[in-house]
């Protein structure tokens, strides 16, 4: 291990976006052409039925759940129907048939053209802008593949285990794999160490409960990544997992559809930038942002034939699903290479994510080898990235990023409901804007609206009572609420001086 050029290695998986729904119009890599758009057919292979080119700008929130990515889906994207022929060639054109099932599912209704394009509307990269400036300014990988034609759960077991053990579908996370991990690889290799930072989801303890743990192995994102980094204490391999159970102050970061994609920019950002703010530890860590399967977004290269990691066949124990041999791989996917160690550029090697499992136990010599023979034959990043090489020069000129506006919640129309509001309270020293600056939540917003309008209408029926203006009138005993409430009425207009310990209404 003398000659490497990284003692740790970060892998930040996201979710569920192809190559060309990305970076299709990025000016970089095998893309897209935005003067001769692709297209798609209503149904497969007509030209007679609705076209549905590529488009430059993406849809930040997708409609329903967004395109759908279950093998039987995919194989419908790929070959125009949901049971290929064995020898069946990709063509690519079915993404829009397939779309218009699950999206009819999801709206109970027909969806409409503008609805169904979706699929095909690939971003424009300054929709992007950190994506973006990091795939330019670094290595841009356009062969980089998902290891299965299908969801989540298969493909991020892939990146743990080089094989998923014949599952193609999720299976509500409940399969509890047998099968040896890196993990197990950097277990056994005492000279290295692991760590998976999660926000809530964690993959790897859910699938993989027979991993040998310690009380470091597995820590919150946000308590421990940057102090990590600050404190120059890395694992040798640390792998992220973003937020999946989004909230108002901390909303879905996955890029997982329907969910909005701009907070994923800032996680990306956030982790890009603590490693750029400790240069001593920059120069020692490779960081790969990679996205685990294209979430049914349209990608117009054909996925490329490869070995069964462990003759496992898919399963066939629920009626959904459709037959598998493990012996094509999944739709394109981005991948970048950050480090400051690299040239900007694109390179067009065909990877799987079973190139990450195989490259790291290849470059640390973890005992045990290999883990499948999908990882054993995989393209490895190793000789080419891992390792130093003569010219290997550090970089100063390396992109700095903007984070896009960030999503709200609570809209701009609600948020101007929500002002209004305050400026509805009957006392003129709770007509103050910082008492919504921390409401995101629309049920929050709802609530207080309904609440400054049910206590200035109390105020006003009391004010006619205690003939008083609004603005002097004062309870203590009940508070305000969402709906007018006629005993606190009475209190109002009965003049009571309110406790000295309680809060104005």
């Amino acid at each position: 291990m003398a000659d490497l050029l990284f003692e740790h290695i970060i892998v930040l998986m996201l979710e569920n976006r192809s190559f060309d729904h990305l970076f299709g119009y990025l000016g970089v890599g095998e893309g897209l052409d935005e003067a001769h758009p692709l297209v798609n057919y209503e149904s497969p292979n007509n030209p007679k039925s609705t076209a549905y080119p590529t488009k430059k700008g993406g849809d930040y929130v997708a409609i329903g759940q967004g395109p759908s990515h279950s093998l039987k889906q995919v194989n419908e994207q790929l070959f125009g129907t949901t049971k290929p022929a064995d020898d069946a060639a990709a063509k690519m054109d079915g993404f829009i048939a397939s779309f218009k099932t699950s999206l009819a599912y999801d709206l109970k209704r027909s969806p409409t053209t503008s609805e169904l394009q979706q699929a095909m509307n690939c971003f424009d990269p300054v929709q992007l802008p950190v994506l973006s400036a990091l795939a330019k300014g670094f290595v841009l990988c356009d062969r980089w593949f998902a290891d299965v034609p299908g969801p989540t759960m298969p493909n991020r077991a892939f990146v743990h285990a080089a094989t998923s053990q014949g599952y193609t579908y999720n299976a509500n996370w409940k399969p509890q794999f047998t099968c040896k991990t890196i993990y197990d690889r950097i277990n056994a290799t005492p000279s290295c160490t692991w760590r998976v930072y999660y926000h809530d989801k964690n993959d790897v303890l859910e699938l993989y409960p027979h991993i040998d743990k310690t009380p470091t192995n597995n820590v919150m994102f946000d308590a421990s990544f940057m102090t990590d980094v600050d404190g120059d204490n890395l694992a040798t391999y640390s792998f992220i997992t973003p937020v999946f159970m989004g909230t108002p102050a901390q909303p879905v970061n996955s890029m997982h559809a329907p969910a909005d994609v701009r907070p994923a920019e800032k996680l990306v950002s956030d982790v890009y930038n603590a490693l750029r703010a400790k240069p001593d530890v920059w120069k020692k860590t490779l960081l790969i942002i990679v996205f685990d399967e294209h979430g049914g977004y349209y990608d117009h290269v054909v996925p490329p034939a490869c070995v069964s990691p462990d003759d496992i066949a898919g399963r066939m124990d629920e009626k959904f699903l459709v037959p598998f041999a493990f012996d094509r791989l999944g739709l394109r996917v981005p991948a970048i290479l950050v480090s400051p160690w690299f040239k900007a550029g694109v390179d067009s090697t065909v990877y799987s994510h079973s190139t990450i499992p195989g490259s790291v136990i290849e470059a640390f010599g973890l005992k045990g080898g290999f883990l499948t023979k999908r990882d054993a034959k995989a393209n490895r990043l190793t000789d080419k990235y891992f390792k130093q090489s003569a010219g290997r020069v550090w970089r100063d000129d390396v992109p700095d990023v903007t984070v896009p506006v960030q999503p709200d919640a609570v809209d701009f129309q609600q948020r101007e409901t929500l002002e209004g509001a305050v400026n509805l309270d009957p006392h003129p020293d709770q007509r103050n804007m910082s008492r919504i600056a921390d409401i995101h939540d629309p049920v929050q917003a709802r609530d207080f609206v309904r609440t400054q309008v049910a206590k200035s209408l109390e105020h006003h029926f009391a004010s006619k009572k205690a003939k008083k203006a609004p603005n002097l009138l004062s309870a203590s005993h009940e508070r305000a609420g969402a709906h007018v409430s006629p005993s606190r009425i009475e209190e109002l207009a009965s003049g009571r001086t309110p406790d000295t310990n309680t809060p104005r209404p």
